[in-house]
């Protein structure tokens, strides 16, 4: 979905336009998105939410069981779930790194539709003296919000990697015809694991909120069997 980023600034995009966009078919081809932990519940009541097996540890909402599509985008870029994750909310600006140590740099996709605009509902990103706008302004303070969640919610995570209870398993699923489906390749909490933890351990992840978390986790794994019928996953 963050393909072919440009850095955005007002020189080269001065006259940019944008404009919100009509549907969600940008995201069409999303199988997965992250989460911040403050996105957990709601996600974890549409979507399975398992953990990332590569890169920054972080929760990430499962749109499907196929790659390269999204069981929650229909042929009309129409959403279909109750909640839409944040990482596609912000499409198409992203934070990008620069040299300088907590500091950012705005991206954004040139082709995203938000900026094939026509008519009077598009807004300059930039005035003509070159300064943000206010939906530019917006943007951005959502951008460094989410990022600011994202890496908090990474240092909230540790615990589970230090403890070793996030394992790779397989998840049984039936079909719509009571055929057995299996997904494999999930991170997920292993419940032996976690309940072999000490009672000083356990308190300290319900005071620091990160039992709530594993308990929204846990309990989307149910959403595998909806999400399987969803798409008509069957046996191979």
């Amino acid at each position: 979905m963050f393909e072919n980023l440009e850095l955005l600034d007002s020189e080269n995009q001065r006259d940019l336009r944008f404009s919100p966009a009509s549907d969600f078919c940008f995201a069409a081809a999303l199988a997965s998105a992250p989460l911040s932990a403050s996105e957990v519940i709601d996600a974890s009541r549409a979507f399975p939410v398992v953990f990332a097996a590569e890169g920054p540890l972080l929760p990430m909402a499962l749109l499907s069981l196929k790659e390269g599509e999204n069981a929650f985008v229909d042929a009309d870029g129409t959403w279909l779930a109750p909640y839409v994750p944040a990482h596609i909310r912000r499409y198409p600006f992203i934070l990008g790194n620069t040299d300088t140590p907590d500091n950012f740099s705005v991206m954004f996709v040139p082709d995203a539709p938000h900026f094939n605009t026509d008519g009077d509902v598009s807004e300059r990103l930039f005035t003509e003296d070159g300064e943000k706008g206010t939906t530019l302004t917006k943007a951005i303070e959502f951008l460094s919000s989410f990022q600011a969640e994202v890496v908090a919610t990474e240092k909230l995570l540790e615990p589970l990697a230090e403890t070793e209870v996030l394992t790779m398993q397989r998840i049984e699923l039936s079909d719509s015809e009571g055929k057995s489906v299996s997904f494999d390749g999930v991170r997920a909490i292993d419940k032996e694991k976690l309940l072999e933890l000490d009672d000083a351990t356990l308190g300290g992840w319900v005071r620091s909120g990160l039992m709530v978390i594993i308990d929204a986790h846990l309990a989307s794994l149910r959403n595998f069997s909806t999400l399987a019928q969803r798409q008509g996953v069957t046996p191979k």
